[in-house]
């Protein structure tokens, strides 16, 4: 059978990524019709948010094994296939509660694409282009953020918030119809042997834990902390976009840098942009326009745009196990996103937004100590 067009690879790689978490997104971006559909509050909300995420953490090392086992095209269509009943669950969802299990349906085809998606760019795009198709795969999330930004003001005012669960469902659909065969990148029997994370793969994947920990606040609470210091709702807005289109630039751009450059340690580069983000925090604490803009958006070009190098390097030190290594630093990472905005919650409720980011700033300097100690270990020698 031919090789699969690594353009084609990419693109449906990004398309399948972004099925799979597109029903949160806009679980998230239309609450207040939803909260109003079926009459349920803020705390609610937070607890469907969180289960979402419980499930795909469980689930990711399995998911990722499942791929080395299946093949990494078998497991898209099957992850992508639970996304879709995800989102056409909620539309036809009776109440809350179904919602919630409609969404935990969504997190389990999510806890399986995230990390099948390594394997299936391992093998399906050459060497040479796989740093940068890591990245567009990476800009998925910033990508789905954005598309259910725009779904509120377009699609959810005229036609109502169940027909954006509807486009979600067929762009799933379309995926699945898309998804090329791809082998995966080493032979059957190797890949039922049980992974064991390497001492050079825990300290990744705490590096990353501890990194989601910090990045999560950024898309959860940076315009609501930027309107407390006194932005306006627009200017505060207007940072949100910004940021997020330096976020999908910069993934992308790391990603083509580190094609060019396969010499380079990915864990030292992705330690960098740590350090970067760490300086970010304390900008944004102080609550001052210029200062907080500028270090929004250093958080966004830098601190949050790390995940694709630490990808790919995760998938050049376990060539024979793709999937269930990406599943650990998968789980680890769906770990912090959950417990990160819990705790960052809850400081700025007893203190302030300020104190809230120097906490994130912490998070994300043992993230970067971590990602350091495993560029230690990653040096030939």
């Amino acid at each position: 059978m031919p090789s699969p067009d690594p353009r084609r690879v990419t693109a449906v790689s990004l398309a399948t990524m972004v099925a799979a978490i597109a029903p949160l997104h806009l679980f998230g971006a239309l609450a207040p019709d939803i909260q109003e559909e079926f009459g349920f509050g803020d705390a609610e909300q937070g607890y469907a948010i969180a289960a979402f995420f419980a499930v795909s953490a469980l689930l990711s090392s399995w998911g990722g094994a499942l791929s080395d086992r299946w093949g990494p095209s078998k497991a898209l269509r099957s992850g992508t296939a639970l996304a879709l009943a995800g989102a056409v669950g909620v539309v036809f969802a009776p109440s809350y509660g179904v919602v919630v299990i409609a969404l935990c349906v969504a997190a389990i085809g999510n806890a399986i694409n995230q990390p099948s998606n390594n394997t299936f760019i391992s093998g399906g795009v050459p060497l040479h282009r796989r740093g940068l198709a890591m990245g567009i795969k990476q800009s998925a999330i910033p990508t789905s953020t954005g598309l259910a930004g725009l779904a509120l003001p377009t699609i959810a005012v005229s036609l109502g918030w169940e027909a954006a669960y509807v486009g979600a469902a067929l762009l799933a659909g379309a995926a699945i119809l898309a998804i090329p065969h791809v082998d995966p990148p080493v032979a059957a029997p190797a890949t039922r042997t049980r992974y064991r994370p390497s001492p050079l793969m825990l300290r990744v994947a705490i590096g990353a834990g501890f990194g989601a920990m910090a990045i999560a606040n950024i898309g959860t609470f940076l315009v609501r902390s930027l309107t407390d210091a006194g932005f306006s709702r627009t200017l505060a807005g207007t940072v949100q976009v910004v940021g997020s289109v330096a976020l999908i630039t910069s993934r992308v751009g790391w990603g083509a840098l580190m094609d060019r450059h396969s010499d380079w340690n990915r864990f030292a580069f992705a330690a960098g942009l740590l350090v970067l983000g760490t300086a970010a925090f304390p900008m944004i604490a102080t609550g001052h326009d210029v200062v907080a803009v500028v270090g929004a958006l250093l958080a966004y070009g830098f601190g949050w745009s790390w995940p694709g190098v630490v990808h790919l390097a995760t998938v050049e030190h376990n060539p024979d196990a793709t999937g269930a290594a990406s599943g650990v630093l998968q789980a680890s990472m769906f770990v912090g996103a959950m417990t990160g905005p819990a705790l960052f919650g809850v400081v700025a409720d007893a203190h302030s937004f300020g104190w809230a980011w120097m906490m994130v700033c912490g998070f994300s300097a043992v993230a970067a100590a971590m990602m350091s100690a495993a560029a230690l270990r990653a040096e030939p020698g």
